[in-house]
């Protein structure tokens, strides 16, 4: 039964967050976008090959990652680049807290990315709602109602070739005669 509450409610959120304008815009990745990457605890090994393949080909003016995690970690601290979201950041029926929660929805950059395969209880799904990005990039396992471009990475696991397959895809879609 706690658990059908806290569907109800993130439900709930994301039909309210989707209900708001957003204005959908592609990014120039020509012009050093701004960047936000959710990914999950166990994707955290990968954190500086993804951020140093992003930084040498999109050259973003500003690079977050966002963690879904159990816990804080004691060996990295959480800053500006790195955002954890734990279980004490939600309430009880599985809604964030006010300042986690105004602090996604400041998100407003040029790219979000959603490498996160966790949609345990629509928590997934319920983040991507929060985020007010302009283009949100998504993979074919999520809710493809909540994402502007949906790209279908095959049997990559490999976080690095996954962005390089979407980075493929943003130079097709801006025109871009140098895609490799």
């Amino acid at each position: 039964m706690f658990k059908s509450l806290i569907l109800f409610f993130r439900r709930k959120n994301i039909k309210r967050n989707l209900q708001q304008k957003r204005l959908l815009k592609f990014p120039d990745i020509m012009k050093s976008p701004v960047m936000a990457i959710l990914i999950d605890d166990n994707q955290k090994k990968d954190i500086k090959s993804i951020e140093q393949f992003v930084r040498n080909t999109l050259n973003p003016r500003k690079l977050r990652f966002v963690v879904l995690s159990e816990t804080l970690p004691d060996d990295q601290l959480q800053n500006d680049s790195i955002i954890y979201i734990v279980k004490k950041d939600f309430k009880v029926f599985g809604i964030l807290k006010k300042e986690k929660e105004a602090l996604l929805r400041s998100f407003s950059d040029d790219l979000f990315v959603n490498l996160s395969d966790n949609n345990k209880n629509m928590l997934n799904d319920y983040l991507v709602s929060c985020v007010n990005s302009s283009f949100k990039i998504g993979h074919s396992k999520i809710n493809m109602q909540l994402h502007d471009l949906i790209v279908d990475c095959g049997i990559e696991k490999d976080e690095v070739e996954r962005m390089k397959i979407i980075y493929k895809y943003l130079l097709m879609l801006s025109g871009n005669k140098n895609e490799k």
